[in-house]
């Protein structure tokens, strides 16, 4: 799914509750917990007034998927080769990191589970062009979390090509 709805929460929370596997875009700035930080659990009371229910964000706090993918290391990036085009194989470099969504989870009382992050970044840009979310699980190989996603963009096209009653142009 796209980032208009991989932006979304809500529905991405929904789709795991069904048990279901996801590639959603996201935007530069969705925050997640880094590899290993998160949220710190309800502290349990002793004494007087209402417990703690919610996760707290302590000392640490979440940051953006942008700010993640720039402190990354020249070696976290890899060239994938997805598919065959056109004209030639298509290719990308990628960077792969689990993290927790953080968006509002200071409501919850339990954390959420890890996710793949996917970043994409073009060679000749200066700044990381994509970003996914995927709850494929943590085992799954880089360029095969590469194709779920690359895959799922090019059948989006094809299926708004035949909504739209037009067929692709062949060079």
């Amino acid at each position: 799914m796209d980032a208009g709805y991989g932006n979304d929460t809500g529905l991405r929370t929904a789709i795991t509750a069904l048990g279901l596997r996801y590639v959603a875009g996201i935007g530069p700035n969705t925050s997640v917990w880094p590899p290993g930080e998160a949220p710190v659990p309800p502290q349990s009371r002793t004494g007087r007034g209402r417990p703690q229910t919610r996760l707290q964000r302590g000392q640490h706090q979440p940051i953006s998927v942008k700010t993640l993918a720039l402190s990354l290391t020249q070696e976290a990036w890899q060239t994938i080769t997805w598919r065959e085009g056109t004209t030639d194989w298509l290719a990308s470099r990628f960077a792969r990191r689990r993290v927790r969504p953080a968006h509002r989870d200071n409501l919850l009382s339990e954390l959420r589970a890890e996710e793949w992050l996917l970043i994409e970044w073009l060679e000749d840009q200066t700044e990381p062009t994509k970003y996914w979310f995927s709850t494929l699980p943590e085992e799954t190989a880089f360029d095969r979390l590469v194709r779920s996603d690359k895959v799922a963009v090019a059948d989006r096209a094809r299926l708004s090509r035949a909504q739209a009653g037009t067929r692709p142009r062949r060079l």
